[in-house]
């Protein structure tokens, strides 16, 4: 029997879930309906509609069509499309018959250099496959986003310490909301194209990590200063050639450390944002890092390759464990209480788990053993649940664990409890869209002290706060 079976029944077709209190899934009216009804806890957590958001910053059909196009000469267009597209695309400009009308010997020069770069670049391609995609095209191949470059919000993240959230949209501003002020910081700079991946620095109250397409930005936004648009000059470009686009970037418990991944590099770097400078962790096997997560106490990072292969190094001897998973590559992982890691492959709908005794035998016999099966399956109502695993996190405290699924509209959250060296998973409850919204993205809260609040990002726009309330004397 399936454990989806086990899950309290969906809302009614007019209704969504708010939240779960001591055990009660509590459902109202999608249209009419407030979590205040059931619970405070979330008060004065900031209301989040990215899309509504946007349309004051958006430009208009109308403002585009005022302006007028005009024909550049040969020069300035093979000059233009170097510097937006690289060197590949600005020979296929001048090698190109209907463009290049001036210089049909310039053509046929740029045409002979395109094939011998061509074969080159296959060359290359077929030594290292993971360098096949380029720029934005990594980063949505190996984002955990459901349709990454066209959502309205491409990543979210909660700082560790205080209620506040950075979001980022489809227009690669990065928005700040925060409980305690009723305006939001957006975060742009020129550098900021093509976000992948949001982190606050620990032990900080201002300091924001974005990935991005050139390399990783380091934010420093004073939460006592009133300004909404903070300018470039609070933000730090750390970047090194061959390592972009950045698809992941995880700051280390102690906010000491950010290491940041892409998809195009073999080496994982260590950044000492300090001092703007990086140490690179390489190794060749595997291709390149997708991301990185840091255990609770810091002593181990769990890395993701663009293959089969992942590694969990520890950190006292920056030494790497090499795993091989089946089949396919790893697609989300996350770490929970006592170093048990929890990680899932492309494709398969099992969950499998690592811990501690695993990882320190050092055996070659040591596996990882499957945890949970989510093969899916209908539910009474119709509706599928299950399958391929889209991403997935574990809340602070250990007892919650929330699922994405890549063909499946519901978000699968799962008690979870740790004892005598034993996991066990069970059955909590389902977060459903209003309408035909579908997740994109989620993260836990990570100072919500009445339980577990998770945060999710949906297809319309609109970023639901799911509180998960329990009591003591309950």
């Amino acid at each position: 029997m399936s454990i989806f079976h086990s899950f309290p029944n969906l809302p009614g077709p007019e209704e969504t879930a708010f939240c779960k209190l001591n055990e009660v899934y509590c459902c109202g009216n999608a249209r009419y309906g407030n979590i205040s009804t059931f619970s405070n806890a979330t008060k004065k957590h900031p209301i989040i509609n990215v899309t509504r958001d946007l349309h004051h910053h958006r430009t208009s059909d109308e403002n585009i069509s005022m302006y007028i196009d005009v024909e550049d000469n040969l020069l300035k267009k093979i000059t233009s499309v170097w510097y937006k597209q690289g060197f590949l695309e600005a020979l296929s400009v001048a090698a190109d018959p209907s463009v290049n009308r001036e210089s049909p010997t310039l053509a046929v020069t740029a045409s002979y250099i395109l094939k011998v770069a061509n074969i080159l670049t296959a060359f290359r391609y077929f030594l290292q496959p993971h360098l096949k995609d380029i720029g934005p095209k990594i980063v949505a191949n190996y984002s955990r986003t459901r349709n990454w470059g066209q959502v309205p919000v491409k990543c979210l993240a909660w700082h560790p310490h205080t209620t506040k959230i950075a979001v980022a949209t489809v227009d690669d501003n990065v928005r700040v909301y925060c409980s305690e002020v009723t305006f939001v910081s957006t975060l742009k700079c020129k550098a900021q194209g093509h976000v992948s991946s949001l982190n606050w620095r620990p032990l900080s109250a201002s300091e924001l990590a974005v990935g991005c397409e050139q390399g990783v930005i380091v934010w420093t936004v004073d939460p006592n200063l009133m300004f909404t648009k903070p300018s470039s000059s609070n933000a730090v470009l750390l970047k090194k050639n061959g390592h972009s686009p950045v698809t992941d970037v995880s700051w280390s418990p102690n906010g000491d450390l950010l290491i940041s991944c892409s998809g195009a590099d073999t080496s994982m770097l260590v950044w000492d944002t300090a001092m703007e400078t990086a140490i690179p962790l390489r190794r060749v096997a595997g291709g390149g890092n997708v991301f990185a997560r840091w255990s609770f106490d810091a002593s181990k990072i769990f890395t993701a390759t663009s293959s089969i292969i992942f590694r969990i190094w520890d950190t006292k001897t920056w030494t790497p464990e090499r795993w091989c998973a089946r089949g396919h590559r790893v697609v989300a992982a996350c770490w929970g209480p006592d170093n048990i890691l929890l990680f899932a492959a492309k494709g398969e709908p099992m969950v499998y788990a690592l811990t501690t005794t695993s990882l320190l035998s050092g055996s070659q016999t040591t596996k990882a053993t499957p945890a949970l099966d989510v093969t899916k399956v209908e539910l009474s109502s119709g509706e599928p649940v299950g399958g391929p695993i889209l991403d997935m996190c574990w809340d602070p405290t250990g007892r919650y664990m929330a699922m994405l699924f890549e063909e499946s509209h519901l978000v699968a959250v799962f008690c979870t409890t740790y004892i005598m060296m034993q996991l066990k998973i069970d059955p909590c409850c389902f977060v459903t869209g209003v309408e035909d919204e579908i997740p994109c993205t989620m993260a836990f809260q990570q100072n919500f002290n009445d339980g577990a609040c998770l945060t999710i990002a949906w297809s319309s726009g609109r970023v639901q706060h799911f509180p998960i309330i329990y009591s003591e004397s309950y």
